[in-house]
């Protein structure tokens, strides 16, 4: 898979776990726990670190 299609899947799973309410310390925490089971702990990290970049950018697509 092409990188900018992994990015773009990444960016839409994080947007979805966002719009899931997973905003505060301790559900980032089990949505970590959770994604590392399945996937590992690196994955769960980028995932968490592009639910940061896609926060900062919530008004671009939340409108």
């Amino acid at each position: 898979m092409a990188d900018d299609a992994r990015q773009h899947m990444l960016e839409c799973e994080a947007r979805t776990w966002l719009r899931k309410g997973y905003s505060t310390r301790e559900r980032i925490e089990e949505l970590t726990l959770m994604i590392a089971k399945k996937r590992g702990q690196a994955s769960a990290e980028r995932l968490v670190e592009e639910m940061r970049r896609q926060w900062r950018r919530r008004s671009e697509w939340l409108a």
